[in-house]
């Protein structure tokens, strides 16, 4: 099993050539939020612009939409319908993520709008929160599989509880499937990978990265540099919103997850430096994604030179 190393975190950092445009930069596009869950939508849209996607599209309920338009002005805000009306490629003049799930209550109507989603997209999509549900049933484990057939990327960040739901949905669908309570965390997030066809992001104390493709479904990678700051509500969004981010500029999907971990482990760190451990927020793991970001540039760099 390979560590994460800011090395490897770089490979997923876009170069912003002279000329590039907003839509060149990556649209990344967010099927989030609820009446009960706003700020989810919030704090994943922000993570998203602040990740460095040239144009960020939110669809959302009214209530999240009415705070959008306040704190991130420069973010395309509609309704969640308005999602199912448009096309969603991944072209090279316009590359395009979405991130579906987070602050979503994972209602029927929620689960039947994300397996829609994922028959719609032809571009990488990110599962969180409420909307990995729609992977614990056949038709949305169908699709997702399909997606995989297909080439198109799809990416899950479950945290412990959710990948052992899903793993009881695969044992309850004769699956031939592991014992969950007897695997190692890193055993199951690829054994999640394996079944759904996923990059899947078992995020906890340590996160595990692991990949359904079968010429590498035995590398896994940990994210061992986290910090108990970030075991806050809120801080899965913003690293869903992250790796949305770089998804939609053209990154690889495991080296997207891979940089999007360690970036939102240095924010911790570094939102704990200057809060304390105890005192974090989300807010604050968010406002020191730039600096986390900056910091990993430099040290590039300066090994470079």
């Amino acid at each position: 099993m390979k560590s994460i190393t800011s090395k490897k975190a770089a490979r997923a950092l876009p170069t912003l050539r002279a000329d590039v445009n907003k839509y060149t930069r990556g649209v990344c596009e967010l099927v989030v939020g609820s009446d009960r869950f706003v700020g989810a939508a919030v704090l994943a849209v922000s993570a998203a612009n602040r990740m460095g996607a040239g144009y960020v599209k939110a669809y959302t309920g009214e209530k999240a939409a009415g705070v959008l338009h306040i704190v991130q002005p420069s973010a395309v805000v509609l309704s969640t319908e308005e999602f199912f009306e448009e096309e969603h490629a991944s072209t090279e003049c316009r590359p395009r993520a979405v991130v579906a799930g987070c602050g979503m209550a994972g209602t029927d109507d929620d689960v039947r709008r994300v397996i829609d989603l994922l028959v719609l997209c032809k571009a990488p999509v990110l599962l969180d929160g409420g909307g990995l549900r729609a992977l614990a049933c056949e038709e949305g484990a169908a699709a997702a599989r399909k997606r995989f057939v297909e080439g198109i990327p799809t990416v899950i960040t479950p945290h412990g509880g959710e990948a052992l739901r899903l793993m009881r949905f695969l044992e309850e669908s004769a699956q031939d499937v592991p014992d969950p309570g007897r695997l190692k965390p890193q055993e199951l997030a690829l054994a999640l990978a394996r079944a759904f066809g996923v990059v899947c992001v078992l995020k906890g104390p340590d996160t595990f990265i692991a990949t359904g493709d079968e010429e590498s479904a035995g590398d896994v990678a940990a994210m061992l540099q986290g910090t108990p700051a970030l075991a806050k509500a809120g801080t899965g969004d913003i690293l869903a919103g992250m790796i949305g981010a770089l998804l939609c500029q053209g990154a690889d999907p495991f080296d997207a997850c891979a940089a999007g971990t360690f970036l939102h482990a240095r924010a911790g760190m570094l939102a704990a430096v200057d809060r304390s451990e105890l005192c974090v927020t989300a807010e604050d793991v968010l406002d020191h994604v730039s600096a986390a970001t900056a910091a990993l540039e430099r040290k590039i760099r300066k090994e470079g030179n």
